[in-house]
C-alpha cells in the first residue's frame, strides 16, 4: 500500500479489503468467528455492512487486536475525537416508549444450548403490535439479524451496549399503515407442518427442484442454494433440506423477488421452499 490508509472504529471492513486484499487473511486470523471473511459469499454479505468495531464484537475480540493485524499491511489507526466517539444517542422512538410497549427477549440461553434462535425471534417479533418494540438481549451485536428484520417489518433499530458481554438490540415495528402495504408480500414465513405441506402441494411435483445441503461444508450450502436459484423459472420452486435456518442466506436474498417458507422441524432438520 503506497499511501497509508487511515482507519478508525467506524471504518467498514469492505473499505479495508478494497484497499488491501491481504487484509482478508489478516482479519480472519484474529479470531475463529472472523474466519468467515475468507468465504467469498459470506464476505459479500458481511464486509459492506460491518465496521471494525462491529467486527470486533462479532468476533469476540477487540478493536486493538484487529488494528494490530492490519498495521503491518500499512494501515494507520486514528482515535476518533471525543465528539465523534460519543455513544450513539438513543432515538426518540425508544426514549419516549412506555415499558409496556417493549417486548423483552433474552436469547443467550438458546444460543448457549447450541440452537439458532431465529425462529423464536421471528415469532416474537410477529407478536409485537405495530408501533411497538422488540428488544433482543444477546452477548454480541446480531448484525445479520438487524439487516434482515429491517428488510422486512422493522422500521428502525438501535443497539444499546450494556457491557462487553451484553447488548440490547431494539427493533421498532412498522406502523399498521406501513405493514398493510407489505402484508401481501411477506418474504419470510415460518410455517408449521400443515401450512408448509400446503404450500409445497400447491406446486406440481415436476415444478419442484429438490436439493439437500445438510452434509455440505461451509460455504457450499449457501453457494449451492444461490446457484440453483439463478436459473429457477417463475413457476418453479426450490425445496431445500438444511440443517439450520441460514440467516446469512436470508439476508443475501432479502432484496430478491422471492418468497421463502421455512419449516424448522428440529435442530439439524430444516425444510425450506423458495419461489
Amino acid at each position: 500500500m503506497e499511501n497509508k490508509m487511515k482507519i478508525n472504529d467506524n471504518t467498514r471492513i469492505s473499505e479495508i479489503i478494497k484497499a488491501e486484499t491481504a487484509a482478508i487473511d489478516a482479519i480472519a486470523e484474529v479470531s475463529k468467528p472472523l474466519q468467515r471473511l475468507k468465504i467469498p459469499v459470506l464476505r459479500k454479505v458481511m464486509a459492506s455492512r460491518v465496521s471494525i468495531a462491529e467486527a470486533a464484537k462479532m468476533g469476540g475480540t477487540t478493536v486493538a487486536n484487529i488494528v494490530k493485524a492490519l498495521e503491518p499491511l500499512g494501515f494507520e489507526y486514528e482515535i476518533l475525537d471525543k465528539k465523534t466517539e460519543q455513544a450513539e444517542i438513543k432515538p426518540q422512538w425508544l426514549t419516549s416508549a412506555n415499558r409496556e410497549a417493549i417486548k423483552w427477549f433474552d436469547v443467550r440461553s438458546i444460543i448457549e444450548s447450541g440452537t439458532d434462535p431465529l425462529k423464536e425471534i421471528l415469532a416474537a417479533f410477529k407478536e409485537v403490535k405495530p408501533g411497538n418494540i422488540l428488544c433482543i438481549i444477546n452477548n454480541f451485536i446480531p448484525t445479520p439479524l438487524i439487516h434482515l428484520l429491517k428488510q422486512e417489518k422493522a422500521e428502525a433499530s438501535f443497539v444499546d451496549t450494556i457491557n462487553d458481554n451484553e447488548y440490547h438490540t431494539y427493533f421498532l415495528k412498522k406502523a399498521e399503515s406501513q405493514l398493510d402495504k407489505k402484508r401481501s408480500n411477506d418474504k419470510i414465513i415460518m410455517d408449521d407442518a400443515d401450512s408448509f405441506n400446503r404450500i409445497c402441494q400447491s406446486f406440481a411435483k415436476e415444478k419442484v427442484r429438490e436439493i439437500d445441503v445438510r452434509e455440505l461444508e461451509m460455504p457450499l450450502p449457501m453457494q449451492t442454494i444461490l446457484s440453483n436459484l439463478e436459473d429457477l423459472a417463475k413457476d418453479e420452486a426450490l425445496f431445500v433440506h438444511h440443517k439450520r435456518v441460514p440467516v446469512y442466506l436470508l439476508e443475501e436474498l432479502a432484496d430478491r423477488d422471492l418468497k421463502i417458507h421455512i419449516h424448522n422441524i428440529e435442530e439439524g432438520n430444516v425444510k425450506m421452499l423458495l419461489f
